[in-house]
């Protein structure tokens, strides 16, 4: 099947059975093609991954429910093009191409999540909410791990979230990774798979140590625990920020300007943290310790089956 195609640059997709949703559309190429494509008429949304710089073709088929434009910003009289869809079904394209019309997505099909879970290939649907942080709590015998995603539905605003209890499947460190590559696959792109988890795993742990790195080397403590996601809740990071506000209080009362106590409060941050934390201040190998012993985390590769074991902890999204 082809169809018009709209890509989403937020990832934000409808919920696939019926979940309405609004947007605003300004770019000329676009309109057109929505006012082409005609009230009733059906279209693929799918996410642009800004991480990938390309299409992810995972999408939702929708119909367009409504088209109308408004101002949008009246004293210069710019005007917009407003869309309702509904979501109808999870589907994948093929592939796409660029049109005079409009940008059309060829050989759409339908994806049963459902179906792929019992195939042995679980996914997390990130359609119709966003989430926006998670936390991972351990038994007392550190075996006993639930990770929880939480965040937002798009269409009501009401609260939602995910919970994996993965009892004895990774090590402490590694609940923690799982936990943020999650969320940052969701964001990315409103999927998460086995694969997809696997490269987010590898990309945040990749970050968080580049932020050991440069917040050691440029004693910038603020900057431990910094990636594309979000900021990772982590002992380094939470100790940084409490370390970093109480040095800056005892600078300013010594009566140095604030430029002159935040340099010298972000030195003495960086030192005592490497000291109380045990981490070493050498090139290379602070960030290693800095992420595993300072942030709780694992960098090792994920092994696909044992990832695939991990997300059928999860549920198929948080309605299900």
């Amino acid at each position: 099947m082809e169809t018009f195609a709209l890509p989403i640059t937020n990832g934000v997709l409808p919920r696939a059975d019926g979940g309405v949703m609004q947007g605003l559309f300004l770019d000329p190429y676009f309109s057109k093609m929505l006012v082409r494509a005609g009230v009733g008429s059906e279209i693929f949304l799918f996410p642009i991954s800004v991480e990938d710089r390309d299409f992810y073709p995972v999408g939702v088929l929708a119909r367009i429910e409504d088209l109308w434009t408004q101002q949008v910003i009246p004293e210069k009289n710019i005007v917009g093009l407003f869309a309702r869809v509904s979501g109808r079904e999870r589907c994948r394209a093929g592939g796409f191409e660029f049109q005079d019309e409009g940008l059309v997505a060829c050989g759409v099909e339908r994806v049963d999540f459902r179906e792929l879970r019992v195939l042995g290939y679980p996914v997390i649907c990130g359609a119709g909410w966003r989430p926006t942080g998670g936390y991972t709590t351990f038994g007392s015998d550190k075996k006993s791990i639930e990770i929880t995603i939480y965040g937002w539905e798009y269409e009501t605003g009401r609260d939602v979230a995910i919970v994996g209890r993965l009892s004895g499947q990774v090590e402490p460190e590694q609940a923690h990774t799982i936990e943020h590559a999650i969320i940052r696959s969701l964001k990315n792109y409103a999927i998460c798979t086995p694969k997809t988890l696997r490269e987010c795993m590898k990309r945040e742990t990749e970050e968080l140590k580049w932020s050991v790195e440069v917040g050691i080397a440029h004693k910038l403590p603020e900057v431990f625990g910094v990636t594309r996601s979000g900021v990772c809740g982590n002992p380094m990071t939470q100790m940084a920020s409490m370390y970093l506000t109480e040095e800056l209080k005892k600078q300013l009362k010594k009566g140095l300007d604030i430029f002159e106590s935040l340099s010298e409060a972000r030195r003495k941050t960086v030192s005592r943290l490497t000291q109380d934390m045990d981490i070493s201040t050498e090139r290379g190998l602070r960030a290693l310790q800095g992420l595993k012993k300072g942030m709780f985390h694992d960098d090792s590769p994920g092994e696909m089956k044992k990832l695939k074991d991990i997300l059928k902890r999860f549920p198929q999204d948080p309605w299900h």
